[in-house]
């Protein structure tokens, strides 16, 4: 939770006026209980409204690399969406990404899970039981097998291995708004699950709150209603992979489709 309280100044008939403003970074968990005694009801309502979804996120470091396609038999990949497979979403070769890094064999995978397989698997996960995380991670990689197309056991432990379940971690719907904001209140909402759940949809909302609250600011307040927005707009099914939204990826799919891959079983 990261708290700031900035000051900015604006022009209204030719005087100078300075504003105070506090924002506040809060995960979407914490905000229900932040909001409680808050004396904000609607907007306290509305965030009642958000369902989250749940996901394992599995970190492993293998000796040698894993036994992806080939270029002579398949599409190489590098990160792709799983389908058919309960255990798994999501898998991506983070060594990849270190472009200066030296072969030395070495390969560290994300493995993100389904969000079914989140909720079948749900613990407290700030304090995630051992056998819970064996059993989840034994799971895991007998989805990145059948992914794979691999015999089961085949696949060589990892060396280092990690997992976390996420437990708030995608907005299963969404209300559809850029934000929320109560004038009474002085009070207002930004995220990404007011839009979808993107990074697109996360930078979209932001600028719209801004947006909004200055020009609340610069209208002087005469007329605060007029400026309430998404207090009591009905939240509806959001649709999208298991680990979030990706605004253009069909169209660049239909674009390139001899280019795209998606893991099947």
């Amino acid at each position: 939770m990261v708290h700031q309280m900035n000051k900015f100044i604006s022009l209204r008939n030719g005087k100078c006026m300075i504003h105070s403003l506090c924002y506040h970074l809060i995960p979407g968990k914490c905000a229900n209980r932040l909001l409680a005694s808050s004396g904000l009801p609607l907007i306290a309502r509305q965030m009642k409204s958000l369902d989250l979804s749940s996901i394992w996120a599995l970190l492993a470091a293998f000796e040698d690399p894993v036994p992806v396609p080939s270029a002579e038999s398949a599409f190489p990949f590098e990160g792709a969406f799983v389908k058919g497979v309960d255990s798994l979403s999501w898998m991506a070769n983070n060594t990849k990404k270190l472009l200066s890094s030296q072969d030395t064999g070495l390969e560290c995978w994300t493995f993100l899970s389904t969000a079914t397989f989140g909720k079948q698997n749900k613990v407290p996960q700030e304090s995630i039981p051992t056998a819970a995380a064996e059993k989840v991670m034994d799971l895991m990689l007998e989805g990145v097998e059948k992914a794979l197309g691999l015999r089961k056991c085949s696949l060589k432990k990892p060396f280092y291995s990690r997992v976390q379940l996420w437990g708030a971690a995608l907005p299963t719907n969404s209300p559809g708004i850029p934000c929320i904001f109560d004038p009474q209140g002085r009070a207002g909402i930004c995220g990404d699950w007011l839009l979808g759940s993107s990074l697109e949809a996360a930078a979209l909302s932001g600028m719209a709150l801004a947006n909004h609250i200055a020009d609340y600011l610069q209208s002087g307040g005469t007329c605060p209603d007029e400026f309430a927005v998404g207090l009591h707009n009905e939240f509806r099914p959001l649709n999208g992979h298991d680990i979030g939204q990706f605004p253009g990826l069909a169209s660049q799919g239909q674009l390139h489709e001899s280019h795209a891959l998606n893991l099947t079983t």
